[in-house]
């Protein structure tokens, strides 16, 4: 009972060797990336609103903390209240379809109390959600009945986001529906069939879309097809990439952004800002930013013994990384232009807040 050496049997009992509550590696590379924007956006917004910086430093506060609280509870609370949050979800989307504020020819924002949401975006993280909790429920491999009804489950909000119109959006929700059935546990030859599905839906898909985005497409392939029209965002981008060259031009330096050349230098081409004014080096690191958020997450995903934390982990991970690839590759003509942002640097509130609460969600699998 005095100040001596404690027993052995104590000792066995009270482990020191604990877990780190937080993966920091994510942390930092995901903050790393907001900072970029904030900066990025203080030079892509001096022409055009310098307002918006400060405002998508209000957005990012916001989404750290819903990060923070979504971090330090059970994800398995979330994914419990899936039903709720992919119900809620499809309700905004179907309400957007009729009162939606129409911005660039598209209805997907709603205006409530003097803000905009944008329901596609709470539509990916509720799809990831219920998602993982059918799927974990699942024998493997999976069914053609799992995969028909995973499917539907994912492919109603892809077809309202789609309807709106948002291409890029409703590709985003498709991306994370294969990603998890690929860890869920899908054999070899369903994935053939999946692939051999998808391939020959692509023409009817192509009847299905607007004339503008049939247009998009077609000048991705040539981009001088309609070079004043749907190729020039895509050639001022390319250009803007191009002159940064190795360092770039230099903050604030920027001629295609300063001289308003190019479009929507804010939100989906913020990118194209920071290849123009800090160079290629700049560009890679945004990719290496990227690279580590999507190792980390799924390195999470795959310690994790639970088959719900594994499966949301690999919806977050398709669906970033996904989305981080597609928006850089239309910004520097590898693929068409579909207007998706760069998560966690192209500006938007609705987009950062839920980027955010996903890699809470994360965290929590880690903790």
């Amino acid at each position: 009972s005095g100040g001596g050496r404690p027993s052995p049997s104590r000792m066995m009992s009270s482990p020191r060797v604990r877990t780190p509550n937080w993966d920091r590696p994510l942390v930092a590379a995901a903050g790393l990336l907001c900072l970029l924007s904030v900066v990025a956006l203080a030079s892509a917004c001096a022409t055009l609103n310098p307002s918006l910086m400060t405002k998508q430093a209000v957005w990012i506060a916001l989404g750290v903390l819903i990060s923070l609280a979504a971090a330090s509870g059970p994800y398995t609370r979330w994914i419990d209240m899936s039903l709720f949050l992919y119900a809620g979800a499809l309700a905004l989307l179907v309400v957007v379809a009729s009162a939606g504020t129409v911005k660039l020819g598209a209805a997907r924002w709603l205006t409530i109390f003097g803000f905009s949401l944008q329901p596609s975006e709470l539509a990916k993280l509720a799809t990831a959600c219920i998602l993982a909790r059918y799927l974990a429920a699942q024998p493997t491999p999976l069914s053609v009945r799992t995969l028909f009804l995973s499917g539907m489950l994912a492919g109603v909000p892809a077809l309202l986001v789609f309807l709106q119109p948002d291409l890029g959006s409703s590709s985003i929700v498709v991306a994370i529906w294969f990603g998890m059935v690929i860890v869920a546990g899908i054999s070899r030859r369903h994935l053939l069939m999946v692939v051999a599905a998808g391939a020959a839906l692509g023409p009817l898909a192509w009847h299905a879309l607007k004339d503008y985005q049939r247009l998009r497409l077609l000048v991705f392939l040539n981009p001088h097809l309609d070079p004043l029209g749907a190729g020039y965002t895509m050639i001022q981008s390319q250009i803007a990439i191009g002159s940064g060259q190795l360092l770039g031009r230099g903050w604030f330096a920027g001629t295609q952004n300063h001289l308003n050349f190019l479009p929507e230098r804010h939100a989906d081409f913020l990118y194209s800002v920071i290849g123009e004014e800090w160079g290629f080096a700049g560009s890679v690191l945004i990719v290496a930013l990227f690279g580590m958020l999507v190792w980390r997450v799924s390195r999470i995903g795959s310690l994790t013994p639970d088959p719900q934390g594994r499966l949301l982990a690999a919806g977050i991970v398709s669906w970033i990384g996904y989305q981080a690839v597609i928006n850089m590759g239309m910004v520097m003509g590898l693929l068409p232009v579909v207007g998706v942002p760069l998560p966690l640097v192209s500006y938007g509130g609705s987009a950062m807040v839920v980027v955010w609460t996903a890699l809470g969600l994360a965290q929590s699998i880690h903790r």
